[in-house]
């Protein structure tokens, strides 16, 4: 998809929060900045809290489905105002399983997308994405967002969680 040598230019942030719903509070806000084709990668742990933040997204789409995991199925689908895809790639070994998913087919019916452990196919997503390393803080609760915003569209969703930051005087760094 993405040519990593052709890299739009970057703008970063870095956000703490200090409970699932902070966690899921800052998903929200970029779900609701959501617009087709939008493209979120999400690296870290297990336990990082990667799925809260796509249910913080989901409900951001105003999605009234329950968010789950999509570990063992692959896929879930969450339709709102737009259509967004959550992916897992955890259990995949490569590149080649993640194109058998039809993951641009779902950027070709204007949804966007959330994939979670996106390491595991690094090729195969646009280099227009916004890009978070989530890891473990300081006290059990606490989640360090490390995120990258590649390009126009994704910047738009970084601000807004600069807003959400901003707007919740507890989160933030």
């Amino acid at each position: 998809m993405g040519d990593p040598n052709n890299e739009p230019c970057c703008e970063t942030l870095t956000v703490l929060t200090r409970s699932e719903a902070e966690t899921v509070r800052l998903g929200r806000a970029v779900g609701q900045a959501l617009k087709p084709r939008d493209v979120v990668l999400l690296s870290g742990e297990l336990g990082a809290g990667k799925t809260r933040f796509v249910e913080g997204m989901a409900r951001g789409i105003e999605s009234p489905s329950e968010t789950r995991s999509p570990t063992f199925v692959l896929v879930n689908e969450y339709a709102g105002r737009l259509l967004l895809a959550h992916c897992d790639l955890y259990r995949l070994s490569g590149p080649e399983e993640t194109a058998e998913l039809g993951l641009d087919d779902y950027l070709d019916r204007d949804a966007a997308l959330a994939v979670e452990w996106p390491e595991r196919a690094r090729g195969e997503f646009p280099v227009e994405a916004l890009e978070m390393q989530i890891t473990f803080g300081e006290s059990p609760d606490d989640r360090v967002f490390n995120v990258i915003a590649r390009g126009e569209s994704p910047r738009r969703l970084l601000a807004a969680m600069r807003v959400a930051t901003e707007q919740h005087a507890g989160m933030g760094r």
